[in-house]
């Protein structure tokens, strides 16, 4: 508050000043608390594979531009081709704190049934920029979009340019130009959502939504928890293809982030076997390995009612008595032949479960199989958390940890995942290995030699998380793997949070 006076010094009245929105978050606070970055790259060397996951379809590509220390992501002309690049961790949201991310970016050419977009989103839910079908009103294509599917189906809430509540900033903008594009939001489930551009250094918020009280019954997302992500999508046959080029990114929370806690536990030997008996000379031979499920709710199971077949758009349970719809916008995730697969339910009926491809939509590339397992239920966005590695054997050993990655997968022979809730871990989303004899592919990422004799403790604390990917199938697998140069006995354990929220 001011106080004013005239120029007899008598008092003409208070004035309250408020700063601009630019400069407010989206609980109102003044931006003058500390801004701490969660989550930055730029791609001066590459993609970065083990931090971004890239994922193409039909004849399109994803290129490092080492020239200009971005990434290009190219469509051909077919209808169908598509890129998506999106960071593998999902940040995670806390409510009381605003996040945002900023990117430098150019879309290309706006087309009639073509997409660029840039955000915070994945295929269920998110906010992002996108560049669609241009109109004399919105020459560009440009559109400020919010998805959900809290009621089931993702739908996309679309404004256009000439529509945002800065039309005359918007409206100046060339958007064939690179561009410094930056969004803010807040979930709670009524939180705000912001989209602007930075020119000359400055903010400009082109256009602000606020949810609470907006006549909506429902939160604008199921959940706060994003990715960033880029993506191009052919809906239609182009005329000429066209490229978007990417460059560096950060994400930001406003008010600093309290350090995410999870659930603690420990991924080990089996009870009565604390050591595994390695004969004769090994090299990189999985002791351990551990990996969380691809689903975060498990609602319904083979071991309820098993699949008795399926086509690449159905799963049928004979004798399930679903009601209608009961499933429809739920996942279901199963095996074929030791592979995993994941699909969208789009509708049900008391034994069928109607299916489309959760990424690109239309059939899936293979179908159910009768009796092979299945789960429905949603996705799992969470991460794991090495924090202590405790090994013990009666030999010098050296020990590996090997991750496996969408770029880079581990096989493992003769492998037999059990759940840490068989375990006597009831609420443990992880799935640990003790049987697997041998492993192909990888990445090794840790290396210490383990001396022979007591328990040797190692800090893992700084090692990055583990996450599923895009289709959501396949988490990521930790392993321990075990070199020697004789027989060994070798127990281990890792001490991991599980952060799922």
């Amino acid at each position: 508050m001011v106080q004013i006076f005239n120029q007899d010094f008598n008092e003409v009245g208070p004035v309250i000043s408020i700063a601009p929105r630019r400069l407010r978050d989206l609980s109102g606070r003044l931006k003058v608390s500390q801004h701490q970055n969660l989550y930055a790259a730029d791609f001066e060397y590459g993609t970065q594979p083990l931090r971004w996951e890239g994922f193409t379809a039909g004849g399109a590509t994803i290129t490092a531009q080492p020239g200009s220390g971005g990434v290009r992501m190219r469509l051909t002309t077919a209808a169908g081709d598509v890129t998506i690049r999106q960071s593998r961790p999902y940040h995670r949201y806390q409510p009381g704190k605003t996040l945002s991310m900023a990117s430098a970016v150019n879309f290309g050419t706006a087309s009639a049934g073509q997409v660029q977009r840039v955000g915070f989103f994945d295929d269920g839910n998110g906010i992002f920029w996108e560049q669609a079908t241009p109109t004399t009103s919105n020459p560009y294509g440009m559109f400020a979009v919010y998805r959900s599917d809290v009621n089931g189906i993702p739908v996309d809430t679309r404004i256009s340019l000439e529509q945002f509540t800065d039309t005359d900033q918007a409206a100046k903008i060339n958007w064939s130009n690179i561009q410094m594009i930056y969004i803010e939001y807040a979930w709670y489930g009524a939180g705000g959502l912001r989209w602007g551009v930075i020119i000359n250094g400055e903010p400009r918020i082109l256009h602000e939504i606020g949810i609470g009280n907006s006549g909506a019954q429902l939160p604008w997302a199921r959940t706060g928890n994003l990715p960033v992500r880029y993506e191009q999508r052919n809906l239609t046959t182009q005329a000429v293809g066209n490229d978007m080029f990417h460059w560096g990114v950060s994400v930001l929370s406003d008010g600093g982030i309290d350090v995410q806690r999870g659930f603690t536990y420990g991924y080990g030997m089996a009870a009565a076997a604390p050591r595994r008996a390695i004969t004769g000379a090994q090299t990189r031979y999985p002791l351990l390995s551990f990996r969380y499920r691809p689903m975060g709710t498990q609602e319904y199971t083979q071991a309820t009612t098993a699949c008795t077949g399926g086509t690449t758009t159905s799963l049928t349970a004979a004798g399930a008595g679903w009601t209608t719809d009961q499933w429809k916008g739920r996942y279901v995730n199963y095996t074929v032949s030791g592979a995993s697969y994941m699909a969208r339910i789009v509708s049900n009926t008391a034994t069928v479960l109607t299916l489309v491809d959760n990424v690109v939509g239309g059939a899936l590339g293979t179908a159910p199989v009768a009796g092979q397992n299945y789960t429905i239920g949603v996705i799992n966005r969470g991460q794991l958390l090495p924090q202590l590695l405790n090994i013990s054997s009666d030999v010098s050993v050296t020990c590996e940890l090997i991750a496996s990655t969408p770029t880079s997968p581990i096989v493992l022979t003769g492998s037999s995942f059990a759940t840490l809730a068989s375990l006597g871990s009831t609420q443990s989303f992880a799935e640990r290995d003790v049987s697997a004899t041998a492993l192909t592919g990888g990445e090794v990422v840790y290396n210490t030699p383990s001396p022979s004799g007591g328990l040797n403790t190692f800090d893992l604390s700084q090692f990055f998380p583990l996450y599923n990917n895009i289709r959501g199938n396949v988490p990521d697998i930790l392993t321990v793997a075990i070199t020697t140069t004789g027989n060994a006995n070798v127990g281990a354990s890792i001490i991991c949070q599980e952060a799922m929220s």
